[in-house]
């Protein structure tokens, strides 16, 4: 046979339940708000590799094109 609750045992579950519903939601929000700040920490830190990275990857490339605008009277 089913257990018959009252309107006050249904009232303080739904209130541990609503709680319960909170927390969870504000840890959610804590947490994505972490992740949203790490990435943020990674693009920068990945622009400031690109930055620093750049010349060294692509320098051949400049110093050939120095010298093709420095022979063409560039």
């Amino acid at each position: 046979m089913a257990k018959l609750i009252t309107k006050k045992e249904y009232r303080k579950r739904r209130l541990r339940y609503q709680i319960a519903a909170g927390l969870v939601d504000f840890l959610v929000t804590v947490a994505c708000a972490a992740l949203v700040l790490m990435c943020v920490t990674l693009l920068i830190e990945l622009v400031a590799w690109l930055k620093s990275d750049v010349p060294v990857s692509f320098g051949e490339f400049f110093t050939i094109g120095e010298r093709v605008l420095h022979m063409n009277g560039g």
